[in-house]
């Protein structure tokens, strides 16, 4: 979920608030190939990627990775329903390259819901953006072809192009390698 257009000052804290939200805020850096979250585990944090990229993904049935969602700068990192019900992730969280975040725990998460009350609307409205990009993803694999799903990508993600293997990249689209070695001589 990438947060460079999402502004958090229509929610009008105040100063006391403001300062109280980023104190909750704590730095974690994560080498490159070291985790965020692993399959199994509960997803005890939010984080925000100021420095790096990070991936998540899936094993299907026949152990195939299957790339879900990149993480570059100003993008929140989420195991949705994990954090939110508390419930095993059902993927991983993977740096792709030496990563810097903010992170804030479930627990401190739930002490600023109380008491600063906006930040129930803020994390609503998160989750609703987070749930409307699932929603185009979806949408996407059920109307484009897998050439127009490679072009969305290049047009979203210009700057992922160089900075993650075209096999992520496969998974990500929904095709194998040979697939999109295809689609990208076509070009």
């Amino acid at each position: 979920m990438n947060l460079t257009k999402w502004s958090i000052d229509k929610y009008n804290l105040t100063e006391e608030e403001m300062k109280l939200t980023l104190g909750s805020y704590v730095p974690k850096t994560i080498k490159a190939n070291d985790f965020f979250l692993k399959e199994g585990e509960i997803c005890n944090y939010i984080g925000y990627v100021t420095k790096g990229l990070l991936r998540s993904y899936f094993y299907d049935d026949q152990a195939n990775e299957i790339t879900t969602s990149f993480f570059p700068e100003s993008t929140l990192i989420i195991a949705l329903d994990s954090f939110n019900n508390r419930a095993p992730s059902k993927e991983f969280i993977k740096a792709i390259e030496d990563s810097e975040l903010s992170v804030v725990s479930y627990l401190r998460q739930m002490e600023l819901y109380q008491l600063i009350p906006a930040w129930n609307q803020i994390c609503k409205d998160l989750g609703d953006i987070k749930i409307g990009e699932m929603l185009n993803r979806t949408e996407n694999f059920q109307t484009l072809t897998a050439a127009e799903r490679y072009q969305r990508f290049c047009k979203e993600y210009p700057q992922l192009l160089q900075r993650v293997n075209l096999g992520y990249i496969a998974s990500y689209i929904g095709v194998d390698n040979a697939t999109l070695s295809r689609i990208r001589k076509k070009k």
